[in-house]
């Protein structure tokens, strides 16, 4: 209902002339428009004024005209307040869903305090569960790495028992590796007991380029045996356990080349060391 339609509600009003539905729609819209309650006090004071002059003054008869002129303003009164008042059904029942869904979704200040502080807890327990991932991560990898040196803290041990016994064995025997002239710094000592267990130990030797690994080889009858493959540190120390053929027990010939990672069955590389002098 537009602004005007009230508008022209408020002489009738005044005149107390509106039915109960139109006085509804009319205070409904009163309750919010401070220009009409202005306009209808105005109204209501100039009919006051009329009714009181009107009580004082001798009742004139109205022409005809004139009541014809009344008569169809009332008409047209009651056509205007009529499609006013269907409109404004549809007006108030739209203003009570907005009015309803405005109550439903208004907070009050507790509420709004208690959603903001279950936000920040969440948000502080979502940090503290983040953090504790990471510990835990940490605390994995840490524990990963550790297990690792005690790994190889017990495998160098474990070997390191194995030379003493085979160096403590009755019947071991030692044997020197010197460099060649590919390598006249490095050397090695290879200690083997009658069973055939052998630990090499080998210095000066540099880390093996990418993809290579040093070969120890077990030659007898002029024909080499392949050992197993080592590698060094940095500081070029390497160890090695293993088993010496059979054949080989009684007279061999130690030597040590330089071959790919997985080791070959004959030798390919130069030799840098050899038992032979």
């Amino acid at each position: 209902m537009a602004h005007e339609d009230y508008k022209e509600m408020l002489e009738a009003q005044a005149l107390s002339a509106l039915d109960a539905a139109e006085v509804r729609v009319l205070e409904a819209h009163l309750q919010s428009c401070a220009e009409c309650r202005s306009q209808l006090s105005d109204w209501e004071d100039a009919a006051a004024g009329l009714a009181f002059a009107a009580l004082e003054a001798t009742p004139l008869e109205p022409s005809p005209q004139v009541r014809a002129r009344i008569l169809e303003a009332v008409r047209t009164d009651t056509t205007t307040g009529s499609r006013a008042i269907e409109a404004a059904d549809g007006h108030r029942l739209q203003a009570a869903n907005v009015v309803a869904l405005k109550q439903t979704l208004r907070w009050s200040p507790a509420q709004t305090w208690g959603a903001i502080a279950a936000g920040l807890i969440c948000a502080a327990l979502v940090a503290s569960l983040f953090v504790l991932w990471k510990q835990n991560r940490e605390a994995r990898q840490e524990l990963a790495r550790l297990s690792g040196q005690v790994r190889d803290a017990q495998e160098q041990l474990a070997r390191q028992r194995e030379a003493i016994e085979i160096v403590a064995a009755r019947g071991t025997r030692m044997t020197e590796l010197a460099g060649t002239k590919v390598m006249p710094g490095a050397h090695a000592m290879l200690a083997y007991d009658k069973n055939g267990r052998a630990i090499l130990m080998a210095k000066g030797l540099p880390p093996p380029p990418a993809g290579k690994a040093y070969q120890l080889w077990f030659i007898a009858g002029g024909r080499p045996m392949p050992g197993r493959v080592f590698t060094t540190d940095a500081s070029g120390a390497g160890t090695l356990n293993d088993q010496v053929p059979a054949e080989a027990l009684s007279a061999a010939v130690f030597a040590i080349t330089l071959e790919p990672k997985d080791g070959m069955p004959a030798p390919t590389g130069a030799i840098y060391l050899s038992s032979l002098t």
